[in-house]
């Protein structure tokens, strides 16, 4: 019998798939499943309310390891200004491959069935965390643009402050004078200045 890779424990073995039945394996994937369904938890909380945020790059652009699938994966859904945050993670536990997937990965290593179902999004969870994420949407946009008006407000009034501090240096900085202009007389062809 040739050499067996373990995905989970990362190492090869020499005794074949007997290795998934062991001590050691099935504890590496009882600590593995429980890590990726705290994250499939936390997908769960955002189902019935999503969360949009403004994007930012060091936060939203994170990427989670599909143990079924083995892919690395988008959490977030994002178009450059805004973010609906685990609405990556939702999209593929959705998918139809992730489901076949999910299904080799437990017969390949033998995991709990009990667990199985935990690590799918059906697809009436699917439309509700999509009407939910609409009505997010509209909220956040009206709360940008809201947003948008008082910056808009606040700039309009420093500038007026500005303008009318300024009138105000000038006015106070430049004495008035009374000029005498020279009186110009037109003789001709010639300009005479009289002081």
């Amino acid at each position: 019998m040739g050499a067996f890779y373990c995905s989970v424990c990362k190492q090869t073995t020499f005794s074949g798939k007997s290795h998934i039945f062991g001590k050691s394996h099935q504890g590496r994937l009882r600590v593995v499943l429980l890590k990726f369904l705290e994250k499939v938890k936390e997908a769960r909380r955002m189902l019935k309310k999503p969360q949009v945020e403004t994007f930012d790059c060091t936060q939203h652009n994170q990427k989670f390891w599909c143990y079924c699938c083995e892919l690395e994966v988008d959490r977030n859904v994002t178009d450059g200004n805004m973010a609906v945050l685990y609405a990556g993670l939702i999209e593929h536990m959705a998918t139809q491959e992730h489901r076949k997937s999910t299904h080799k990965f437990w017969w390949e290593n033998k995991a709990d069935q009990k667990l199985k179902d935990k690590f799918f999004f059906s697809n009436e969870e699917i439309d509700r965390f999509k009407a939910e994420v609409e009505k997010a949407l509209g909220t956040f946009v009206e709360k940008e643009d809201d947003f948008i008006k008082q910056e808009a407000e606040f700039i309009r009034n420093q500038e007026k402050h500005r303008q009318e501090f300024l009138k105000s240096l000038t006015e106070v900085c430049l004495p008035r004078m009374q000029w005498q202009y020279p009186r110009i007389k037109f003789t001709g062809l010639l300009f005479c200045f009289y002081i």
